[in-house]
C-alpha cells in the first residue's frame, strides 16, 4: 500500500504525534511561540476597539511582525559560524524601537518630539548593531545589548508612570518589561554569550509576559477610568441637585420677599384712605379755615389753624420717608463685615438724640446697653434696626406710667446657635395674641403718641430677614415688651423678660 495512502488514513492525533517526533524541538518551540504571539496580536487588535486604540494597535502590529519572525526566521535556522542575517538584525532593532514607541503611546506621554527622539535612537542603534556585525558577524551580543537597553528603558518609563498614575497596573507593566533584561542577563551569565540560539529562544517568555500584561492592564485602566468617570458624573449630578436645591431655596426666598411686598402694598392701599386721605383732607380743611380767618383779619385763629396743619404734614413726610426706606431694602446690596454691635447701638442713640420726636424721651429715660457680640452685618442697615427698635421702646416706656427704662442686651448664648439680641422697655406692653401682627406694615396696637404710622417694625423685619435672620416679640399687658432678633437660625426663648 502506498505510504501517502496509509498516512491519509491515520487519525489527526497520530499525525501530530508523528510530526512532533520527526521535528526538531527548537522548531516546535518557535512555531508554538509564533502561534501564541499571533494570538496576542489579534487580542490586542480586538481590545483596541474598546480602549487605547492607537497604542494597542501599534503593539498588535509589533506582535504580528514578531509572530512572522518566529515562524519563518527563528534563531535555529541560523547556521553556526555563519553571519547573522542583516534583515534579522534590522528587523529586531526596529521592533525594539516600535516597542518603546508603543509603550510611550500607552502611557499617554507620546508627543511629536518624543517620537522623533525614539526614531533617532532606533536608527542610531541599528547603525551600531550593523557596525558590530561587520566586525563580529556570528556574535549576537550587539542585538542583545540593544534589546536589554530598550526593555530596561521601557521598564523605567512604566515605573515612572506608576508614580504619576497609581493603581492602574503600570507597576505590573514595569515588572513585565524588566523580565527581558533579567532573563537575558541571567541566561548570558549561565550559558555564555556564545550560546546565541538558546539566548534568542529565551526572549519568547518575556515577550509573551509583556503582551499579556499590556492587554490586562489596558482593560484595568479602562475599568479605573470608567469608575472615575462614573464618580465624576455622580459628583456632577450631586452638584446639579445641590444647585437645584439652592435655586429652589432662592426662589422660595424671593417668593417670600415678593409676598411680603404684596402684603405691604395691600396694607398700603388699605391705609391710604385712613392716613394719607384723612391727614391731607384735614390739612386742606384747616388751610381753608385759616384762609377764611385771614380774610376776616383774625390772625390769631389762622395761626392756630396753621399750627395744627404742620404736625399733620410732618407726619405725612415721615410716612413717605419710611415707605421709601421699606421699598428700597429689597434692592440694597449687603456689605457684611465682622464688627461689634455695641458701637452701632451708641450711634443709634446719638441719632435719636438729634430727632425732635425722641430727643426729649431719651433725656428722661434710662438706657442700659449690655455686652453685645461681634457679628458679620451691614453696619448701615443694622444701625437702622437699633434706631427703630429704640425709638419704639422709648415711646412705649414713656407711656407706661413708670420711670422709663430701656435695656439692650443678648440672651444667654448657646453653643452652635446664633445669638438672640433684645431691646426691652417697661411700657404698657401688648396682648400676646397681637405679637404676630406687630411687624406687618401699618399695624398699630396703640393710638396717640405710642404708635406712629406702623412702618418702623416692618423695616426692622425686612433688614433682619435680609441678613438671613428672624425677629419676634414677647409681652404681657402692663409688664413691658421685649423685641428680639437673631441673624441666623435660633429658637425663641421663653416669653419672659431677660
Amino acid at each position: 500500500m502506498p505510504r501517502d495512502s496509509a498516512a491519509s488514513r491515520m487519525p489527526p492525533v497520530d499525525i501530530a504525534a508523528e510530526w512532533l517526533t520527526r521535528s526538531d524541538p527548537l522548531d516546535v518551540f518557535a512555531w508554538l511561540s509564533a502561534c501564541v504571539t499571533l494570538i496576542i496580536a489579534v487580542s490586542l487588535w480586538l481590545a483596541s476597539y474598546r480602549v487605547e486604540r492607537r497604542a494597542l494597535r501599534i503593539f498588535s502590529m509589533r506582535y504580528l511582525v514578531a509572530s512572522f519572525g518566529w515562524w519563518f526566521a527563528h534563531p535555529g535556522r541560523i547556521q553556526a559560524g555563519k553571519a547573522i542575517p542583516l534583515d534579522s538584525v534590522l528587523v529586531g532593532t526596529a521592533l525594539m524601537g516600535v516597542t518603546v514607541w508603543a509603550l510611550d503611546e500607552f502611557l499617554g506621554r507620546s508627543t511629536p518630539r518624543r517620537r522623533a527622539w525614539i526614531a533617532a535612537f532606533t536608527v542610531a542603534a541599528a547603525v551600531a548593531v550593523v557596525a558590530w556585525r561587520q566586525r563580529q558577524p556570528d556574535t549576537p551580543v550587539a542585538i542583545f545589548l540593544v534589546m536589554v537597553t530598550a526593555m530596561s528603558l521601557c521598564a523605567v518609563m512604566a515605573w515612572q508612570a506608576s508614580r504619576r498614575e497609581p493603581h492602574v497596573g503600570h507597576a505590573y507593566v514595569a515588572v513585565a518589561f524588566g523580565s527581558y533584561p533579567l532573563v537575558m542577563v541571567g541566561a548570558a551569565v549561565l550559558l555564555g554569550w556564545q550560546a546565541r540560539s538558546n539566548l534568542s529562544y529565551l526572549i519568547a517568555l518575556p515577550s509573551v509576559i509583556v503582551g499579556i500584561t499590556i492587554l490586562v492592564v489596558s482593560l484595568l485602566r479602562a475599568t479605573v477610568r470608567a469608575e472615575h468617570e462614573l464618580q465624576r458624573r455622580q459628583a456632577a449630578e450631586a452638584h446639579l441637585a445641590e444647585v437645584n436645591h439652592t435655586l429652589e431655596r432662592r426662589v422660595a426666598e424671593r417668593t417670600a420677599e415678593l409676598q411680603l411686598m404684596i402684603e405691604g402694598l395691600e396694607s398700603f392701599a388699605r391705609a391710604v384712605s385712613h392716613d394719607l386721605r384723612g391727614s391731607l383732607g384735614g390739612a386742606a380743611s384747616l388751610v381753608r379755615l385759616a384762609e377764611q380767618a385771614l380774610a376776616e383779619q383774625d390772625s390769631s385763629r389762622a395761626q392756630r389753624m396753621l399750627g395744627v396743619v404742620a404736625p399733620q404734614l410732618e407726619h405725612l413726610a415721615a410716612l413717605v420717608r419710611d415707605l421709601l426706606t421699606l421699598s428700597r431694602l429689597g434692592d440694597a446690596a449687603l456689605n457684611r463685615q465682622d464688627q461689634p454691635l455695641e458701637p452701632l447701638v451708641r450711634q443709634a442713640l446719638a441719632q435719636l438724640a438729634l430727632e425732635p420726636d425722641t430727643a426729649g424721651l431719651l433725656r428722661e429715660a434710662v438706657v442700659e446697653v449690655g455686652e453685645l457680640p461681634n457679628l458679620a452685618v451691614d453696619a448701615t442697615l443694622l444701625r437702622q434696626v437699633f434706631v427703630n427698635l429704640l425709638a419704639n421702646a422709648l415711646r412705649f416706656a414713656a407711656g407706661g406710667g413708670r420711670a422709663p427704662t430701656v435695656r439692650v442686651g443678648i440672651a444667654t448664648p448657646t453653643p452652635g446657635v446664633a445669638p438672640a439680641i433684645f431691646v426691652e422697655d417697661n411700657g404698657p406692653g401688648f396682648p400676646p395674641e397681637a405679637a404676630s401682627r406687630l411687624f406687618e406694615p401699618f399695624s398699630r396696637l396703640h393710638e396717640g403718641t405710642l404708635s406712629k404710622h406702623g412702618i418702623g417694625l416692618s423695616i426692622v423685619r425686612r433688614i433682619v430677614e435680609r441678613h438671613g435672620g428672624r425677629v419676634w416679640a414677647d409681652s404681657r399687658p402692663g409688664d413691658g415688651a421685649v423685641f428680639w432678633f437673631a441673624l441666623g437660625s435660633v429658637s425663641p426663648p421663653s416669653p419672659t423678660s431677660p
